[in-house]
């Protein structure tokens, strides 16, 4: 009895311990380096399975870090669906032919700055799961040009513009003689809605003894490489004055300043008399309407007089018609007072009759 459970007890362990020494026996391995590629080309993501023999069915699957997890690529052994994930469509590709060999390496097409990040590479089969990581790195690079601006001051303008770098690119103007460059020098950097950098930079040249090559260099320190344009400058380019011109020059300009001199005296004095004027029929304006609104005040005044004489006069009415109506009431009762006395008189002359 004691045995058999011995038996049972190794033959639970060994089965417990078939997964570990199952993933024991594979690994998966990325890229110890980074992996760069230039904008636009198409780029291998490693991913290798070791041993090479005897693989099992497995599933694989590619995802990009970011905020969380983004799905590239996804194959299933079961059912055998290879698919892209929801944005790649068209740009990932497996090489399902080398599976056997451990090669689950991403092929990922037309790259785009977007693209730069870290990959994760999963494999796994019912008894374990493998990960391994890929660090992407974006490159681009463009052609450099050079414009002459023209004249500017003593010496000629130049631009230097490209368009389509990442990252960020450095720019660097070098000349022979490094006293004719402007000191000041204005560059300016852009990005356009697919993360591509764009520089312009403005710089004057000054004529020297020999100005010879003036170059426009443009590096990008991921891939370690440049682009450049160069422009040669002789005497001729640049604006010289000669002496008589310089006179008409300052003798023209003396003219420009008397002239201007004489149209400012002139618009001074036109702007005084305008003033004047104005300032006369503003008082004009102001009297006017000062005499309105005495008018106005008047006219009112004649009303509320009006209105209170004839108020007066009603009441005066008033009044009359009060003191005629009292007058003849005193009357009546004058009347009434003789009748009554008249009244008493005939009373008494009968009683004593």
């Amino acid at each position: 009895m004691a045995t058999r459970w011995r038996l049972c007890v190794c033959s639970l362990g060994i089965l417990l311990l078939v997964p570990c020494s199952l993933s024991e026996e594979f690994s998966l391995a990325g890229s110890l380096h980074p992996v760069v590629e230039v904008v636009g080309q198409d780029v291998v993501l490693p991913c290798q399975l070791s041993p090479q023999a005897g693989l099992p069915s497995m599933d694989v699957q590619w995802r990009k870090a970011g905020p969380g997890f983004i799905l590239v690529h996804e194959y299933m052994h079961e059912g055998t669906q290879d698919l892209p994930g929801e944005g790649y469509q068209t740009r990932t590709e497996l090489f399902l032919q080398d599976f056997s060999s451990g090669n689950v390496s991403l092929k990922l097409k037309r790259v785009q700055v977007a693209d730069t990040g870290t990959y994760h590479c999963f494999v796994r089969n019912p008894q374990w799961t493998l990960e391994a990581t890929t660090e992407l790195q974006v490159a681009a690079v463009a052609p450099v040009f050079i414009d002459v601006l023209g004249p500017r001051g003593q010496g000629i303008g130049l631009a230097c513009r490209s368009a389509g770098w990442f990252p960020k690119p450095e720019l660097q103007w070098v000349g022979k003689n490094w006293q004719n460059l402007a000191m000041e020098i204005v560059t300016n950097m852009t990005q356009n809605v697919e993360n591509l950098y764009s520089v312009v930079s403005h710089v004057t040249v000054t004529e020297g003894e020999d100005n010879g090559d003036i170059s426009c260099i443009v590096q990008n320190g991921l891939l370690e490489t440049e682009r450049q344009s160069a422009i040669h400058l002789s005497g001729d380019v640049f604006p010289h004055v000669s002496p008589w011109l310089a006179a008409f020059w300052v003798l023209f300009t003396l003219v420009l300043i008397a002239a201007g001199a004489c149209a400012y005296a002139g618009y001074t004095a036109k702007q005084k008399a305008s003033q004047k004027k104005r300032s006369k029929e503003e008082s004009l304006l102001n009297l006017a309407n000062e005499k309105k609104t005495r008018e106005a005040e008047c006219q009112e005044l004649h009303e509320t007089l009006d209105a209170e004489r004839k108020a007066f006069e009603s009441e005066r009415q008033e009044l009359r018609k009060t003191i005629a109506s009292k007058e003849k009431k005193i009357k009546e009762l004058e009347e009434e007072r003789q009748e009554l006395r008249k009244t008493i008189a005939s009373q008494k002359k009968g009683w004593f009759g």
